[in-house]
């Protein structure tokens, strides 16, 4: 490859990256514009609110593919550099080699020569000239192969800097793109949490119902809970309190496609992809009920069957059980929320419909430990 190619490499590749972060923070500026249109009652809030929310969404998801390709481009370009490090380290090596071999062949080359003063005076002058001879060959040899191996360390040596350079830009590409990750995962929270503001409102005013009483509220889908709410082994889970891992609902675990269904009368606050998961997104909705209580859905297959702003009754289908997100296997994530803060849904919905996994809960699995402690 020409010097030249190798030396205008990372200006390239800077200015390329440059334009591509240019080119995403325009786009996500575009997707997250407000609408245009003015918002007065409550119903023109929640379609603007909507519509925002659409917009917001979409520029999180470019912003994820932005990070993403990203990624991928910095992982290939740790992998080319650590092979051109290794190949600039051979090549070093064998220069190396090639400097002690003209170094010896040179000091040959001295002592044969300070043998005699005059060739003549050597025993057979035409076997110590041949002798001479040969040995200057030797050093020519040797010094040619040293300079093409120092030509070739020198081009290595241009083609790591580019890569370098090209890994630094990478860098800060990630850098940019994360940034733009976290505006617009942080403008789709915002308008999740208006929306959810609206739609309790809307719900307080539509429902004519009380959810106070335990028998307000249904269960959102069927199957075995297989994770309770509170303390959890389960590693994924952050921690709270004395909690080294903290289970903020209830996991059910059924047929991949189980219908979910709202648990009580109230307004879908947002449906689709959850700008909270740090990696791996999930497919969620958020429904406000009346009251102040509020009701989350996660790991759902995508599907349009309910959007924000729209009333759903108890009972009513607004998705189907999947395995998005960071998910090890196919379940809902079902919370409630009360005045902003998580709740044990357990307390709320009808006892004895669904069955807990012994094994979910702490007592449960320190008696399945003992029992097999037992048995051995």
């Amino acid at each position: 490859m020409p010097l030249a190619i190798h030396e205008a490499w990372p200006r390239v590749v800077t200015r390329a990256l440059i334009l591509v972060c240019g080119l995403s923070l325009l786009a996500t500026s575009i997707l997250l514009a407000p609408p245009p249109a003015a918002a007065t009652g409550l119903g023109d809030r929640i379609s603007a609110n909507r519509s925002g929310q659409l917009y917001a969404e979409r520029a999180m998801r470019f912003q994820d593919a932005v990070l993403a390709q990203v990624k991928r481009d910095l992982k290939g370009a740790k992998k080319d550099l650590k092979r051109a490090r290794q190949d600039q380290r051979r090549t070093k090596q064998a220069l190396a080699i090639a400097t002690a071999v003209v170094r010896e062949r040179k000091s040959r080359l001295v002592r044969i020569e300070g043998e005699y003063a005059d060739p003549s005076e050597a025993p057979s002058p035409d076997a110590y000239a041949e002798r001479l001879k040969q040995v200057r060959r030797e050093v020519r040899l040797a010094e040619r192969r040293k300079r093409t191996i120092s030509i070739r360390s020198r081009a290595q040596s241009r083609v790591v800097n580019a890569k370098r350079a090209r890994l630094a830009a990478l860098k800060r590409a990630k850098g940019a793109a994360i940034a733009g990750r976290a505006a617009a995962e942080g403008a789709l929270a915002s308008r999740i949490v208006e929306m959810t503001r609206l739609a309790a409102e809307r719900a307080d005013n539509q429902a004519a119902v009380s959810l106070h009483a335990q028998a307000s509220f249904s269960w959102p889908t069927s199957g075995r809970i297989s994770q309770t709410y509170g303390c959890t082994g389960f590693r994924y889970n952050p921690a709270r309190g004395s909690c080294r891992h903290f289970h903020d609902g209830i996991d059910v675990v059924d047929a991949y496609g189980t219908p979910v269904r709202a648990v009580a009368v109230g307004v879908v606050a947002f449906a689709g992809w959850n700008p909270w998961d740090e990696a791996g997104r999930a497919w969620i909705v958020v429904v406000a009920h009346p009251d102040g209580y509020v009701s989350r859905y996660g790991h759902l297959t995508p599907t349009d069957r309910v959007r924000a702003g729209e009333l759903v009754h108890t009972g009513q289908i607004i998705g189907k059980m999947g395995n998005t997100g960071r998910s090890t296997g196919t379940h809902l994530h079902f919370e409630l929320l009360r005045g902003g803060r998580d709740v044990n849904p357990l307390a709320y919905l009808p006892a004895g419909v669904i069955k807990i996994d012994k094994t979910s809960t702490r007592k449960g699995q320190q008696a399945l430990k003992a029992k097999q402690k037992a048995q051995e």
